[in-house]
């Protein structure tokens, strides 16, 4: 069997007889509305290389459900997907116009080929996936996004025991670093440090042979973005953090798009250097990417938003919400502050509560007194919000900027745990109650627990320590 990186989480696994399954293909162009790039760059040779016999789509952020990468691919190709409590990656599918969909239980098993089989692991309350990979006697699991830990890591680990590689990501995929504190000038927002920690911790809790730094292969191109290149935690890093700990088992193994292993030849990793002057590569990648950039950025300028679109949109959400939570937002006002080019061109003040939206002026004076929670990003993004019903998704892309005074910024917070429940269909609460979602989460049991464990630990200790579960 072989394995090769394609991509940030793409990732090629082809059987003795040259049945091949890929992960999560983002190959092409950009993702979070030109702001995440593939670093490094795919080859054409690669993708044009490409002839899957199955697809798998860990979940639907767009840097592992990548439409235009999919639409390289035959209709007929067959897709597989985790079947968690809602249906959004299949009708998303149907939309793009693939029908040959299967959906895989939690602790489903699904056999490809002779030797050749996969299983899904499902996780966290706004579905991600992990996949158990079999393959002519070689074991992989790839975790990618996913944080499994405690009981569903073990669930894994016992029943494919022993796994030869696994692959999760290390760095930021999270809205943090987006944070300003008004009133706490320089607040850190965020621990860089734990996520290469937590891979390796879980690295070793796998007690895989190889450990591969994967899914975090991207980099930053847009204007809004491109400063937070300087966060991103690359697998070098991840390499000076094993070597730093002393840490041999698993072993690490830095592989990026074109590198591969086979059972039969072992390891093939290029001699190129894409991280130790990454700051000169990354100029050299924004200069051939500048036409396509100035592109979007002319068609962000010309972004009309209808008022009428958005009060629709908010009064839905707000009645999507039980009693409880809007009472939680009774008292405080979000402003979304969008720009069209450099300018600002709307200003919205919503109230959660009730759903009621107001447009103030464009040149409002915001100050953080009376505006203490804002939300600045571009008028074409928060659009796309609405029209696609992704508010869940503008976070990640790192093209959000949220200026909060510290006692406000929990409710923020809030808010996109509220999105990200609305866009799961974990809301109106009934939703919780369907056959599909009571049959995911009984098969899910052992996550459960684990949230438990977690609110017994905020209760008693008012923290999480994250790392007594990943042993």
């Amino acid at each position: 069997m072989e394995f090769k990186i394609l991509s940030h989480a793409g990732l090629l696994i082809k059987n003795k007889p040259g049945k091949s399954l890929i992960c999560d293909p983002w190959l092409i162009g950009s993702s979070y509305w030109r702001s995440w790039w593939n670093y490094p760059p795919v080859s054409p040779a690669l993708i044009n290389s490409l002839r899957p016999d199955f697809i798998y789509l860990t979940h639907i952020h767009w840097d592992h459900f990548h439409g235009d990468s999919l639409k390289k691919f035959p209709a007929r190709t067959l897709i597989i997907i985790p079947k968690g409590n809602y249906t959004r990656m299949k009708d998303d599918l149907f939309y793009l116009g693939y029908k040959n969909i299967i959906e895989l239980k939690h602790g489903e098993r699904l056999q490809l080929d002779t030797n050749f089989s996969i299983t899904s692991y499902q996780f966290w309350m706004f579905l991600d996936s992990a996949l158990l990979i079999e393959c002519d006697g070689v074991k992989l699991l790839n975790l990618n996004d996913s944080k499994h830990m405690g009981g569903t890591l073990r669930q894994i680990t016992r029943r494919h025991k022993p796994i030869d590689f696994v692959f999760r990501s290390h760095s930021s995929a999270n809205e943090r670093l987006s944070y300003e504190i008004v009133d706490e000038p320089g607040a850190t927002v965020d621990d860089l440090e734990r996520y290469i920690k937590e891979f390796a911790q879980t690295a070793k809790a796998t007690k895989a042979r190889y450990a591969i730094p994967f899914a975090s292969n991207h980099c930053h191109l847009h204007k809004d973005s491109f400063h937070f290149n300087r966060y991103i935690q690359h697998p070098l890093l991840v390499a000076d953090y094993f070597k730093q700990q002393q840490i041999q088992s698993p072993a690490l193994k830095v592989m990026v798009s074109g590198d591969s292993w086979s059972s039969e030849t072992g390891f093939s990793i290029s001699d190129k250097d894409w991280f130790t002057n990454r700051e000169v590569l990354l100029a050299e990648y924004l200069q051939q990417q500048s036409e396509s950039l100035e592109k979007f950025y002319r068609q962000e300028k010309e972004t009309v938003i209808d008022y009428k679109v958005v009060t629709e949109y908010f009064k839905r959400f707000s009645a999507s919400l039980p009693f409880f939570i809007r009472r939680y937002f009774r008292k405080v006002q979000f402003t979304y502050v969008l720009s069209a080019g450099d300018h600002t061109r709307y200003i919205y003040n919503i109230n959660i509560s009730t759903g009621r939206v107001v447009e103030l002026p464009d040149d409002t004076p915001l100050d953080h007194t009376t505006y203490p929670i804002q939300i600045h990003t571009t008028a074409f993004i928060f659009l796309r919000g609405i029209e696609f019903k992704i508010f869940s998704h503008m976070c990640i892309g790192k093209r959000v900027f949220y200026k909060v005074t510290s006692t406000h910024k929990k409710y923020m917070e809030a808010l996109n745990l509220v999105f990200n429940a609305y866009e799961y269909d974990l809301l109106p609460v009934q939703k919780l109650f369907t056959g599909r979602s009571l049959e995911s989460w009984l098969m899910r049991w052992r996550e459960i627990v684990l949230y438990m464990q977690f609110g017994r630990d905020l209760l008693f200790y008012r923290k999480l320590e994250i790392e007594k579960y990943l042993k």
